[in-house]
């Protein structure tokens, strides 16, 4: 009898221990449903970006549909895929949480290239963007002026290193004088006139 209860015993404990580690198993599993992929988006299209990147500094202004800088206007598909980047910045995880001066240099923030968009005047998107990835296809960000670090997506490093030439709008390209003059002697033969 005395044997028993022990048995008992010995089976409440394991299953006390069974149902412990099932709920451990089952908060894991949960937390890990948890992505660590993070979306930052604006609401709106901003109307002002400033850009600063090693000391210089570019500011772009929409009027209507078009994108200034001063009165160069702006190459339109370029500046659209520059306001999509500010807009949905999306991250891949955390890199870190501290913002010491070894943490922003180790991710490159310490030279970060820093962007500032706004709509009517108020601030729409603050994203300082550190150096890329190892493999290159992402950066390190601060957003908003919190002190996490995320990994984004995409290339913002590259996306926002550029010249006000590299933004301009290019002139269509008009055809050469040769090319135009063959073409009209092709279509109608000229008469020789004596004077």
């Amino acid at each position: 009898m005395n044997l028993n209860l022990n048995f008992s015993k010995r089976t409440k404990i394991l299953a006390c221990v069974a149902a412990v580690l099932a709920v451990i198993c089952a908060a894991q599993f949960f937390m890990g449903l948890k992505s660590p992929q993070k979306t930052f988006k604006a609401k709106g299209e901003p109307d002002y970006i400033s850009v600063e990147n090693s000391g210089n500094a570019i500011v772009l202004q929409r009027n209507g549909s078009d994108w200034f800088c001063g009165a160069q206007k702006l190459d339109k598909a370029k500046m659209d895929s520059l306001v999509k980047s500010i807009s949905v910045v999306k991250t891949l995880n955390m890199a870190s949480r501290s913002e010491s001066a070894a943490t922003l240099e180790r991710y490159g923030l310490d030279q970060a290239i820093l962007i500032e968009a706004k709509l009517g005047g108020k601030t729409f998107q603050k994203i300082s963007v550190g150096k890329e990835s190892v493999s290159g296809s992402q950066a390190y960000v601060q957003i908003n002026g919190k002190k996490e670090i995320y990994l984004a997506q995409g290339n913002l490093r590259r996306d926002w290193t550029f010249s006000l030439d590299d933004l301009k709008e290019k002139e269509p390209e008009e055809p050469k004088a040769d090319e135009s003059a063959q073409s009209d002697g092709a279509a109608e033969p000229k008469e020789e006139k004596e004077i």
